[in-house]
């Protein structure tokens, strides 16, 4: 008995040939894209029964009477012979995206792949071809565009907000400045009449002047982010003693520490140092890591500022004798408005926005910022940059 090999390699009977031919007829019609034939002039030769019930038409509808670029509206219909004329020159179409019109008017999106068949001769019979259906996948990218111009909408309008919000704190940060400048000169010259003073107003000036110190400090750390987020200020770098620079900003923290009863030490390795940095920056940096150590320290103890310097680097580290940070919240120190549960000692304010200025203000100077503590024996800041 004759033996017949399959659409799939397997063998079968010439009497179950019909069998066959019907097995591949309806995987044919019933497979999940779409399949059509076309003659040398475009008109449909075959079809699926997958593609009929996307393009609501019949097979007698379509079947010698249609040609299939007749129902597309992405090509002109004048350039649909030529895209055929040179498809049967090439022979094979890959990944066209059409549009295509159904016998109701939806329209379908699809994606086209084709290939040409020749005889023996070179001459076109038909074409082949597969389609997918496109449009939910289509609809979903176009749903997404719009989402994203949207989102785009949103974010520029939200830049604009955070533009005017920028703009407002430093308007109102700055302002402030003078008002909170006179009321510490005001305290400070009731303070040069202590003498006169009961003990109640001698605490009300020591609150007066505790309070306005924290409200400068905290303005001073508003306009700092702001100028941050702005980015309107750029380093200016140039060559400033690094020795006599660190002696004014601990100058000015005496007072503060005194009144814990807190020692401030300088070490540093030269009398003059002299480095390339922007000195408003640098003394920002110094400012925060000082003040932050005063305010976490325990009374009755130190602070100690060193300077090690190279000729290709220097280094400055402000060790306290205070608490100390928990190993688990060491990844919390740089972040803004980070509070840890490490607390100032005389029940200081804290913004939590500090040490996340001595970062991003480090990094601005293409320095690096460490941190090594103990719980109970104090922690160390330490800033190194190029010099």
């Amino acid at each position: 008995m004759k033996e017949l090999i399959g659409f799939f390699g397997e063998k079968f009977s010439a009497e179950h040939s019909s069998d066959y031919i019907s097995f591949i007829e309806e995987f044919y019609n019933n497979a999940p894209n779409a399949y059509h034939s076309l003659d040398a002039d475009g008109y449909f030769l075959k079809v699926n029964d997958t593609e009929l019930k996307m393009l609501g038409y019949t097979r007698e509808e379509l079947i010698g009477k249609k040609r299939f670029f007749d129902l597309q509206i992405t090509l002109l219909t004048e350039s649909a012979e030529e895209f055929y004329r040179q498809f049967k020159q090439t022979g094979t179409t890959r990944n066209l995206e059409l549009e295509l019109v159904s016998k109701t008017g939806n329209h379908v999106q699809v994606l086209l792949n084709a290939n040409a068949i020749y005889d023996k001769d070179g001459n076109f019979i038909a074409s082949n071809s597969v389609i997918v259906d496109i449009t939910h996948k289509k609809a979903l990218e176009k749903e997404l565009m719009e989402k994203n111009q949207e989102l785009n909408h949103l974010n520029e309008q939200l830049f604009h907000i955070n533009q005017e919000k920028n703009r407002f704190i430093g308007i109102a940060s700055h302002d402030l400045q003078n008002p909170i400048t006179n009321i510490k000169l005001i305290a400070g010259k009731f303070r040069k009449t202590a003498q006169n003073l009961t003990d109640s107003q001698k605490r009300w000036i020591d609150e007066l002047v505790s309070t306005s110190e924290r409200m400068a400090s905290l303005i001073k750390n508003m306009l700092s982010v702001n100028r941050l987020e702005r980015e309107s200020i750029t380093p200016e770098i140039d060559y400033h003693n690094i020795v006599q620079l660190l002696t004014t900003s601990l100058n000015r923290f005496e007072e503060i520490a005194n009144r814990k009863g807190i020692s401030l030490h300088f070490e540093s390795q030269a009398p003059l140092f002299m480095a390339k940095t922007d000195q408003e920056y640098l003394t920002e940096i110094i400012d925060n890591l000082v003040s932050n150590a005063i305010k976490f320290s325990y009374a009755d103890s130190s602070v100690s500022v060193k300077l090690e310097c190279t000729s290709s680097y220097f280094e400055i580290s402000v060790q306290d004798q205070g608490q100390g940070i928990l190993p688990e919240e060491m990844n919390l120190l740089f972040g803004r408005f980070q509070k840890l549960s490490a607390k100032p000692t005389s029940n200081e304010s804290s913004t939590g926005l500090g040490l996340s200025i001595v970062k991003e203000l480090t990094e601005q100077l293409d320095g690096t910022v460490s941190c090594h503590s103990q719980i109970g024996k104090g922690t160390c800041f330490t800033v190194r940059f190029n010099s």
